[in-house]
């Protein structure tokens, strides 16, 4: 996958959306598990912010490419839309996704909001930087089955104990998961309650989604 995903970041840093999209399908186009789009893309994104740390590329390419990506997503989303047509009767199953109060990196908590819609969730991803009392208000109106919080640098430590903690006082008791690149990289599991679920690998979260149905309680999900 190192080969597609940097092949697939000088595409994005390009500004081609086109090529991009092309690319993609061509490489993924015969996968079963369709979490196997979205590594790619994230995959690429980490060769983008290797690049920018080196000072390779500068902070507009890495804008462009950012940008690109949203594109990806946004067709992506609307590509699953049109092909399942899934019956939004009441009482679907929903969930909401965001980003910690300062995390600017909303990629993988939409990439998780895509796949949970493309299994006939309903999903609001409320996207990056979200402060706690807003994130507990929406809740409340929404009240959701699931709530995805990410992060992706262990400076928010300490903000996700105090999201998890407002969120589990919701009196109809969602399940909490906890992604991004925090939960990749670190052993969150001494730091989370042991009914909060850890998400660290998308195949594995929707290879769980597919058997299931939805995600259980208390487990922390590896490749």
């Amino acid at each position: 996958m190192k080969i597609e995903a940097e092949k697939l970041g000088e595409l994005l840093l390009s500004g081609k959306v086109n090529s991009a999209w092309q690319y993609l399908n061509e490489k993924t186009s015969q996968e079963t598990f369709s979490s196997s789009f979205y590594e790619v893309i994230r995959e690429a994104m980490y060769y983008i912010g290797v690049q920018w740390e080196e000072n390779a590329i500068t902070v507009a390419d890495e804008h462009v490419a950012s940008q690109v990506c949203k594109n990806l997503l946004v067709y992506k989303q609307h590509l699953n839309a049109r092909q399942h047509h899934y019956n939004q009767k009441s009482g679907i199953r929903k969930a909401m996704f965001f980003c910690v109060e300062g995390e600017q990196h909303d990629l993988g908590i939409q990439i998780v909001s895509n796949i949970f819609e493309e299994y006939g969730w309903q999903t609001k991803c409320l996207g990056a930087d979200l402060p706690l009392e807003h994130a507990v208000s929406y809740a409340q109106k929404y009240r959701p089955e699931i709530i995805g919080i990410s992060a992706n640098i262990a400076y928010y430590l300490p903000l996700i104990s105090n999201y998890i903690e407002e969120l589990e006082k919701l009196d109809f008791y969602p399940t909490i998961m906890v992604g991004g690149r925090l939960a990749a990289n670190y052993d969150l599991e001494f730091h989370c309650p042991p009914n909060v679920m850890i998400i660290q690998d998308l195949r594995q979260l929707e290879d769980l989604i597919k058997k299931t149905g939805t995600v259980q309680h208390g487990n922390a999900i590896s490749g």
